[in-house]
């Protein structure tokens, strides 16, 4: 083409932004009309799985069941006309408490995994890009033969304690000193945590760091202590999986498996604090989603703790995994740790990745100030809970035959092979059909108990983050499946029981009722329908309060409309009156205690302008020194 002529108009920028913007209007619409993560997704897996027709009914043989919950589809009841029940998780004749593997139940044989345990696990999937069946053996194999390879060097260099740190250990933790090959102490037992770090998030190269906790670094609110682990970053080379894995270590060498947990010192704080006292601890990563979700549960925790028996609840702590203190560090109490994912400081795919590891962190500064742990039992919850009435009493922390409390979720699967092979890996002499079906939170124990399971904890959420087959196999609750495993392995005593008998959550829509829970948790969200009206009538769903001014000023959540008998959720199951009630009351209570916090906004910009300000003066005084 010569100089100066024009050839045919350039369109292919206009294109692609007419594309982008379709077809983010379409994921928009897709989950609106689907509902929430979870509901749509798991309705079609069990619709494939178990043979759910279009009128509601299971074909099994010649026998029928209806389904009236979403609990049911995962865990059916006898039906009224007659047949068995579901082999992963049926209603008992005493008591009420679901039945399933963590409970007894016999698992599936030779590791296979039933057809409505698939519809279990698949149910978990909330993006369904990762909704993916098992690997073949082989590929477990691979998977399993990895992590063996990453545990086979067990010669790693002891630091050896200093005089003054090895009088107090005596003191405190003579028993945990069984296994010092695996219970590293100072510098050394740190650099290979933050080895480990670095390298689930750099996929396996590079960076490591030394954490030392600050302890004298500590900010009084709210009555109870702020601390900050500072970070140095060193440089280090990481080791790649070898294909060829070595033979498992005998149980009793497994890092991160401890057979004296059992005996360690419930605290570490020297003098005896009423047994049946609880420190509440939720980590986060401070967005405004999450701090949005903090306030509301922090705001109806301060109610309920002057309720009887809320005298028991004697302190919260945030664990913060963030580079930089956020907007309600004065409001909330906060413990800073080092995140895995800088980041997730703004956002990232999976902050939850770092909970293990920020919880490391706070038991690390924790056992050297003994002063940050209130109680002898520890209560582990997530930002997104609702406190309704204190806990019941749990029994003396001191006397070890009390059992620690965990919840029952019945989309956790732990007989699925790749939780089998990795639970062979850590305790070979461990029944997978001893897994609970639980997760970190909600979870009582004692300060000893999380010591116990948070190295493997940690260790399995990194390997996971760094093996995509893995990933794509447990989904957006991987990392629970490695607490879970961490605490099999190391035999902690910590009951596990799911919904209505269960102490701790109850989770709206998916239970109708409270029962004997203490919070709401509402990770699923809830959709009011009526046939034929294509737009929903009411709607609640925490992924729809993100902005940023939310977590200043939190604006009440619109009320249920008046319930009536035609009224249905997002996945077309029946909203009874007793569900709705339910509903009711989870969000009457989320609005009380939006109604007392205070409004951070005006704080927050003062804060800001002085930082702007001070920074100025800080720029020019380097100005003019040179």
């Amino acid at each position: 083409m010569k100089p100066g002529a024009r050839g045919a108009p350039k369109r292919s920028s206009y294109n692609t932004f007419i594309t982008i913007v379709c077809f983010s209007i379409g994921l928009l619409g897709g989950y609106l009309i689907l509902g929430s993560p979870r509901t749509a997704d798991h309705i079609a897996a069990v619709k494939t799985d178990a043979g759910i027709s279009h009128g509601g009914t299971f074909a099994h043989g010649t026998t029928k069941k209806v389904w009236g919950t979403r609990r049911e589809l995962l865990n059916p009841i006898k039906a009224a006309v007659g047949g068995s029940s579901s082999s992963i998780g049926r209603l008992g004749t005493s008591g009420g408490a679901p039945l399933n593997t963590a409970l007894g139940e016999k698992p599936p044989a030779k590791g296979e995994v039933s057809e409505e345990m698939a519809a279990a696990l698949k149910q978990q999937q909330s993006d369904t890009s990762e909704r993916v069946a098992p690997a073949k053996g082989d590929v477990v194999k691979e998977m399993a033969a990895a992590l063996k390879q990453q545990q086979s060097d067990k010669s790693e260099t002891v630091a050896q304690a200093k005089a003054g740190d090895k009088k107090e250990k005596e003191a405190l933790m003579k028993a945990q000193q069984s296994d010092t090959s695996e219970r590293k102490t100072g510098s050394a037992e740190t650099n290979a945590r933050e080895e480990q770090a670095k390298s689930a998030v750099t996929g396996g190269a590079a960076t490591t760091a030394t954490t030392a906790a600050a302890a004298n670094t500590t900010t009084v609110s709210a009555s109870t202590t702020t601390t900050t682990a500072a970070v140095t970053p060193t440089v280090a080379a990481a080791v790649s999986p070898s294909p060829s894995p070595s033979p498992p270590p005998p149980a009793t060498s497994v890092k991160g498996v401890f057979p004296d947990a059992n005996t360690w010192p419930i605290t570490p704080v020297k003098d005896k604090m009423p047994g049946n006292t609880i420190h509440t601890l939720f980590t986060s990563n401070g967005s405004p989603y999450q701090n949005i979700q903090a306030r509301i549960m922090v705001g109806t925790y301060n109610i309920v703790r002057k309720m009887p028996g809320g005298e028991r609840l004697v302190a919260l702590t945030r664990i913060l995994h963030r580079t930089t203190p956020d907007e309600v560090m004065d409001e909330i109490p906060t413990f800073l740790a080092q995140p895995l994912q800088p980041e997730c400081d703004k956002w990232c795919w999976f902050p939850v990745a770092d909970r293990a590891n920020a919880v490391q962190q706070w038991i690390n500064a924790a056992e050297k100030d003994p002063s940050l742990v209130k109680a002898p039992w520890l209560l582990l919850l997530e930002t997104d809970y609702v406190w309704v009435r204190p806990l019941p009493d749990p029994g003396d922390a001191y006397d070890r035959a009390v059992p620690g409390w965990s919840f029952g979720f019945d989309y956790i699967a732990p007989s699925i092979p790749i939780i089998v092979q990795l639970l062979k890996e850590r305790c070979p002499d461990c029944d997978p059909k001893q897994v609970p079906n639980s997760g970190p939170a909600p979870v009582l124990a004692r300060f000893s108990d999380f010591k116990a399971a948070t190295p493997i904890w940690e260790e399995l959420s990194k390997w996971i983050e760094t093996h995509e087959e893995a990933k794509k196999m447990l989904g957006w609750v991987r990392e629970m499946y490695a607490w879970d495993i961490g605490v099999a392995a190391n035999k902690l005593n910590i009951k596990n029981v799911g919904p209505p008998s269960s102490p701790l959550i109850s989770q709206p829509p998916h239970d109708r009722i409270l029962g004997n829970a203490s919070m709401y948790h509402y990770t699923w969200g809830t959709i009011y329908k009526k046939p034929g009206v294509e737009k929903e009538i009411w709607m609640f769903d925490k992924r729809t309060y993100t902005a940023y001014e939310h977590q200043l000023k939190l604006p009440a959540i619109p009320m249920p409309p008046v319930w009536t008998d035609d009224i249905v959720l997002q996945d077309n199951l029946k909203v009874t009156k007793e569900l709705h009630d339910t509903v009711v009351d989870m969000i009457s209570h989320m609005n009380q205690a939006i109604a007392a916090l205070p409004d951070l906004t005006e704080r927050v910009n003062k804060q800001k302008e002085a930082a702007a300000a001070a920074a100025a003066a800080a720029a020019a005084g380097a100005t003019k020194a040179t």
